[in-house]
């Protein structure tokens, strides 16, 4: 409760600075900037172009739901649970240089024993030593395993040149460029499929069949036949020194949100429109929605009590995807015809507190598997595993919670099927990320001058830290288009902290 008062506070302040400021007929030399969207790609879009402009900038940034959009907690007894995005990568340098900053703790994720199930028996469970589990992946996969942690290792290697290229003040305006000035490969690896990728370097279809079917459906809800460089992102998320924000990786987006001074808009846009020299933004008050919920929950009820508002901008960034199945945004009056191809993938995240049937699984009462991929995409559901709280480090202290991710609702049979017994349970109904082809179509970030599209990035890779760099980028983008110095954007107090 403490936090949403202090984001409300932030919003309320900021708007008093500007009611001065218009009453008194001050004339505003620096530019007022719209920001569409309050996700991990929002508020760190917010954050960065109070770094570039400091208080030289006023930032409105508009969410119609809640802070952290696919990052998101719920309380099931008396603990909090991540139901959307839950793990980041030790490399992500983003990421890590935010908890700090932003005085928060990181948080190791929990420690458990991993099954692969085909749906018919487990072609791997993990053991008790760690060595025994490397020697029985070695034993079924060969030197696959080799192959591909080398590679992993050497991709991360290559993506971090990203970090130096932005803290240099390089931007770019498509996310084709930005992929290639990161390394030629990566432009083309979003032009083959995983699969395919994986046997021209000599994985076997074993390894691809079992490990890496039962990575991509755990993390993306997809096969191997989604394009190679996601496909090497949900890979690399197979690392095991993975962690999270202590409270909810959620935190992240809201501290980013205050440390950028922006107002908080708790609004719904319904137009955005181009005029001469400026930009408007219109929205309407919304009834805030439960995140607890089944169905949709992607399109806000409006509140019909208020009237649509306007405010006219300089800048206008779209941090939220502009798909027709994600947004009902009308473009007026833009110089170009503008479409956004494509569709997000529906995942269903059940929350259930309750004791497991072991047998349901193939499992006896013996076994201590705390989490099941799915390596058969015929099945029910794509992951199965139990839960640590965001507040604590273990399971051992909190009662049992289970996390079931399905691309179809479970019904109330079904989950009888897998639960003995169920205390409670919660369903959150994504459109989760993107769903990806083996020819992938890479969209624009500047969509026209003065105005951007964070989210773009999220067709070459849905994760935290993709969308941070996307924010970075557009930052870029926007604060070079406003001093109209393409040079503009060189931050050497952050270059010397990565």
């Amino acid at each position: 409760m403490l936090q949403i008062h202090k984001l409300c506070l932030v919003g309320f302040l900021t708007q008093v600075r500007r009611s001065w400021t218009l009453q008194d007929e001050i004339s505003v030399t620096f530019p007022k900037i719209a920001i569409i969207g309050g996700g991990i790609g929002g508020t760190a879009t917010a954050y960065f172009l109070q770094e570039l402009f400091g208080d030289n900038v006023i930032i409105d940034l508009y969410e119609s739901e809640r802070i952290g959009g696919r990052l998101a907690t719920i309380p099931i007894g008396e603990h909090e649970y991540e139901v959307g995005g839950s793990i980041i990568h030790p490399k992500n340098q983003y990421m890590l240089n935010f908890v700090p900053k932003l005085g928060l703790e990181p948080r190791h994720t929990c420690k458990g024993k991993l099954g692969i199930f085909n749906g018919e028996t487990y072609v791997f469970r993990d053991s008790a030593w760690d060595i025994i589990s490397l020697g029985k992946l070695f034993w079924r996969y060969g030197w696959d395993m080799y192959r591909l942690n080398r590679l992993t290792a050497e991709m991360l290697g290559d993506f971090t040149k990203i970090y130096k290229l932005q803290s240099e003040g390089y931007a770019f305006k498509d996310v084709a460029s930005l992929l290639h000035a990161i390394h030629p490969n990566f432009q083309e690896m979003t032009k083959k499929s995983l699969a395919a990728w994986l046997k021209e370097i000599g994985i076997h279809e074993l390894m691809i069949d079992e490990l890496i079917t039962a990575v991509t459906q755990c993390n993306y809800g997809q096969t191997p036949s989604i394009h190679a460089f996601v496909g090497a992102i949900s890979v690399a998320a197979a690392d095991e020194e993975l962690w999270s924000v202590l409270g909810g990786n959620k935190r992240v987006a809201e501290e980013l949100l205050i440390n950028s001074h922006a107002a908080y808009l708790r609004r719904y846009v319904t137009e955005v429109a181009q005029n001469k020299g400026y930009f408007t933004v219109t929205s309407t008050e919304t009834v805030v929605k439960n995140l607890f919920t089944e169905g949709n929950p992607n399109i806000p009820e409006m509140n019909s009590s208020y009237d649509p508002r306007t405010q006219q901008y300089d800048i206008v960034i779209f941090a939220a995807p502009l798909t027709k199945d994600k947004s009902s945004i009308k473009l007026v009056n833009f110089t170009k015809d503008l479409e956004f191809p494509g569709r997000y993938e529906r995942i269903l995240c059940t929350m259930v507190q309750g004791e497991v049937r072991p047998e349901s699984l193939l499992l006896t009462p013996e076994d201590d598997i705390d989490e099941i991929l799915v390596s058969n995409p015929g099945l029910i559901f794509n992951s199965f595993g139990k839960q640590c709280p965001v507040d604590n480090y273990d399971k051992t202290n909190s009662p049992d919670v289970w996390k079931i991710f399905s691309s179809v609702p479970l019904g109330e049979e079904q989950l009888d099927i897998f639960f003995k017994k169920r205390n409670s349970t919660d369903v959150i109904d994504w459109l989760a990320y993107p769903h990806y082809d083996s020819d992938q179509q890479l969209g624009n970030f500047e969509l026209l001058p003065g105005v951007y599209y964070v989210n773009a990035i999220e067709w070459a890779g849905s994760a935290m830290e993709m969308s941070a760099i996307g924010a970075k980028n557009v930052a870029l983008l926007a604060f070079k288009y406003w001093l109209q110095d393409p040079n503009a954007g060189i931050l050497t107090t952050f270059r010397d902290e990565l």
